[in-house]
């Protein structure tokens, strides 16, 4: 059977629907991975928090979650309507644009910049 490019965005938004739902599960039985750049430098990256703020977000807590990563649970839904329009533009056969691509850059900075702050401002 062959899949339609907009088949193939769905199969994929599935599976990765269905990695997230069990790696929730999988954080709320055994308390998630450990941060391997935490273990090796005692730092905690951009993404430090991300565990805990899925499962607070699971119980409904948005306080918790947000102080798990503020960055990253503010920035949420620009991440998931990111996601969401590489999708369907991949089934349209397409690519980003240069306004995508910059804010896609513009963000991973943003990232990095939360990483240092958090380490060094004590957040």
């Amino acid at each position: 059977m062959r899949l339609t490019p907009g088949g193939k965005t769905l199969l994929r938004a599935g599976l990765v629907a269905l990695a997230g739902a069990g790696y929730y599960l999988f954080a709320a039985a055994f308390g998630g991975i450990p941060c391997p750049f935490r273990l090796v430098t005692g730092f905690r990256c951009p993404g430090c928090g991300i565990t805990t703020m899925i499962l607070r977000l699971g119980r409904g807590d948005l306080a918790g979650a947000f102080w798990a990563n503020p960055v990253l649970f503010a920035t949420l839904p620009l991440l998931i309507g990111l996601i969401l329009r590489q999708g369907w533009l991949r089934a349209k056969g397409r690519r980003f644009g240069r306004w995508e691509n910059t804010l896609c850059l513009i963000y991973a900075a943003g990232l990095l910049a939360w990483g240092v702050v958090r380490n060094f401002a004590g957040l």
